[in-house]
């Protein structure tokens, strides 16, 4: 079976017809049946699955649709959790200063049918992410671990598994920031296309220095390198864009003096 780079948004697959499509490590099948949508994901280098209604063990997984449809929507989607990042090479900001860094997200293939109205079916990750505990044992949050997966400057070349998300990060204290650690929430992100490179809106961090907790805004729309992009996944209603909690370093480590985790 031929397999074809994803292509994100609609794609139209005839009853009893199979595509497949890459994303990063793994391949997705999609079938249309007889009111039937019937999936399937493999990793690039494993063997095509046998058909549907083979004796052989089945990796496919059935949706009962209402009729009339003939096409599927594959777009990405963000972690369902925040992400705990840590830079290659950690770097200072001085009282006052800020910075611009880049992080990139592993998405997952999210299949939607419009059924009548938009529906997800399911989704498959494109990459296995490790879950971490950032914060306090009893007020902390569950987290995926990214280990450097911080850049400086923008990737010029992307892979189409991954989502460019820049972060501004301003010292608003009287002390020096050490950035070893950023806790990232994309409940608050959307997904924006341009130049076949996906981004997702700027995050803002303002830290408040010692024990106190960071100041998280989510900018509106695109950012400056995507001005003009289509946006492609919607981010989830909040309830205020602007929000608190902890960035860079934990309370605890903050009071044994130890800049390794998260404000």
């Amino acid at each position: 079976m031929k397999t074809e780079p994803i292509t994100w948004g609609e794609c139209l697959i005839e009853e009893g017809q199979t595509r497949s499509f890459s994303c990063g490590d793994i391949v997705v099948e999609c079938r249309r049946a007889e009111n039937e949508v019937i999936l399937a994901s493999r990793a690039v280098d494993d063997e095509e699955p046998d058909q549907p209604g083979s004796d052989a063990p089945s990796r496919w997984t059935r949706w009962a649709v209402c009729t009339g449809g003939d096409s599927v929507s594959l777009l990405p989607r963000l972690p369902n959790l925040p992400l705990l990042v840590e830079p290659e090479d950690p770097f200072r900001i001085t009282p006052g200063a800020e910075a611009r860094v880049f992080l990139r997200i592993p998405v997952s293939v999210a299949v939607n049918i419009q059924d009548p109205r938009s529906h997800e079916l399911t989704f498959f990750p494109t990459e296995t992410l490790s879950q971490t505990w950032f914060g306090e044992t009893d007020s902390g949050e569950l987290c995926y671990y990214l280990p450097s997966a911080v850049y400086r400057m923008p990737k010029e070349a992307l892979d189409e598994a991954g989502v460019q998300a820049p972060v501004r990060i301003r010292n608003e204290s009287n002390e020096t920031l050490e950035v070893t650690r950023i806790c990232l929430r994309v409940e608050g992100l959307a997904i924006h296309r341009k130049d076949a490179r996906l981004w997702a809106n700027e995050t803002v961090v303002r830290f408040q220095g010692g024990e106190n907790v960071s100041r998280i805004e989510v900018v509106a729309g695109p950012p400056p390198e995507a001005v003009g992009g289509e946006k492609i996944v919607s981010a989830p209603e909040l309830k205020a864009r602007e929000m608190v909690a902890r960035t860079f370093r934990s309370l605890r480590k903050w009071t044994a003096s130890l800049l390794d985790e998260g404000t």
